[in-house]
């Protein structure tokens, strides 16, 4: 593999306290000289004093603060695209093993998969990532093993099985399908950002799914450090979900915002109301406040794809002709 065939994208954001494991345990992890572009994304002290030996790395600084899906972006117009593949990685990473030559050799192998993701452990590694979990229950084969712990192993496993959504906690992703996906929506600011993606790499042609011959550690939410910040993290999961759900599981958008209002609302209103849901009351109303400024968005398929096309455009983000950007809603949810 050569050092130019994948582009490693770190947005960091308040990321001292992660940044020096993430960048050492990749390097350690590696056998190879891979490219590496990390994006000062606000609130980091410790960039210019990162150990980079073993990395073709650059550094970029974002303009201002950015959500993560739009942070990613910044990169992939400034030189990311240029690799074969696109490698995603949280900050809140730890790479347990060479697990991107594992998630590589199964996209070199089949040049149907888009996007791929590894094994995700919990930090520490006593546990599974609850995101992993979510994707993985998507496929028995891998859930009923991720179901005996920790220590289970995948080995008489297939290499690649195919899900519908992989978290882009660490996501490699073919830089063939993105421009014919598009990017990240910032439209998601952070979380489901990532689920949109994969459900527009699918719309594309290709294949997402789970590599089952390397493993990474993930935190989960590092920059959910206090209160403030916690309603904040579930004030955007509370709208984005809804927004996922009008492109990809409301077959009529219309009709589905009566059902979502008329039954789905009221019942997590409550249980939040009532201390049931781990959405605090006030994110649950502050993100459909957010929503309602979304409506005329979310209500038209079109406006929806003329919104997102626009962005395309403004950030100067090479797409190919026929691309799946036109489509939102195009591959419904399994």
């Amino acid at each position: 593999m050569g050092i130019n065939d994948v582009a490693i994208v770190i947005v960091a954001y308040h990321g001292d306290k992660w940044l020096p494991a993430c960048v050492a345990s990749l390097r350690e992890s590696l056998g190879h000289r891979v490219r590496l572009m990390l994006v000062d994304n606000a609130g980091n002290t410790c960039i210019d004093k990162l150990d980079l030996t073993g990395f073709d790395a650059t550094v970029l600084r974002c303009p201002r603060p950015m959500g993560f899906a739009e942070a990613n972006n910044f990169a992939l117009v400034h030189g990311g695209m240029k690799s074969e593949f696109v490698c995603f990685l949280n900050q809140d990473t730890v790479s347990r093993e060479d697990w991107l030559s594992a998630c590589l050799g199964v996209m070199q192998e089949n040049e149907t998969v888009g996007a791929v993701m590894p094994l995700i452990e919990n930090y520490d590694g006593t546990g599974w990532d609850e995101a992993f979990m979510t994707c993985a229950r998507a496929a028995p084969l891998v859930y009923d093993r991720v179901r005996q712990g920790i220590a289970a192993s995948f080995e008489d496993l297939p290499a690649f099985v195919e899900v519908p959504e992989i978290t882009a906690a660490a996501m490699v992703a073919r830089t063939e399908a993105l421009r014919k996906a598009g990017p990240f929506d910032p439209i998601f600011g952070s979380y489901y950002e990532d689920y949109d993606l994969c459900r527009r790499v699918a719309a594309a042609g290709y294949k997402v799914g789970i590599c089952t011959r390397g493993r990474v550690g993930h935190f989960g939410g590092s920059v959910t450090t206090d209160r403030k910040a916690h309603i904040r993290r579930a004030r955007w999961i509370t709208r984005n979900r809804v927004i996922y759900a009008a492109r990809w599981k409301w077959n009529n958008r219309p009709l589905g915002l009566l059902h979502y209002l008329a039954i789905d609302f009221p019942r997590n209103l409550l249980r939040s109301a009532l201390g049931r849901s781990n959405i605090p009351l006030q994110a649950y109303c502050l993100g459909h406040l957010d929503l309602i400024k979304l409506l005329p968005r979310l209500l038209s398929a079109h406006n929806d794809s003329a919104h997102f096309e626009s962005y395309c455009r403004s950030i100067a983000f090479d797409h190919s002709p026929g691309s799946s950007v036109k489509s939102l809603n195009s591959v419904p949810c399994l």
